[in-house]
């Protein structure tokens, strides 16, 4: 994660956004990151989880995209 991430709950997103999930190993290379406006996590709670794999992430984030 990066230093200017958002939590994707802030919905930092604008109708015209493209976006990049990186895999579950690697993440996003740096041309990949370079590419970005900006970043967003999915806030966890409780520590019961330690990730998420990239379908179910891709799931919640395009949520918040398209339910705002």
């Amino acid at each position: 994660i990066t230093h200017d991430v958002l939590p994707v709950t802030a919905h930092p997103f604008r109708r015209s956004t493209a976006f990049l999930f990186g895999n579950e190993g690697t993440g996003l290379s740096e041309n990949e990151c370079a590419m970005c406006d900006f970043f967003v996590y999915i806030p966890q709670y409780g520590g019961g989880t330690a990730s998420l794999n990239v379908t179910v992430a891709a799931s919640i984030v395009l949520h918040h995209f398209g339910g705002k």
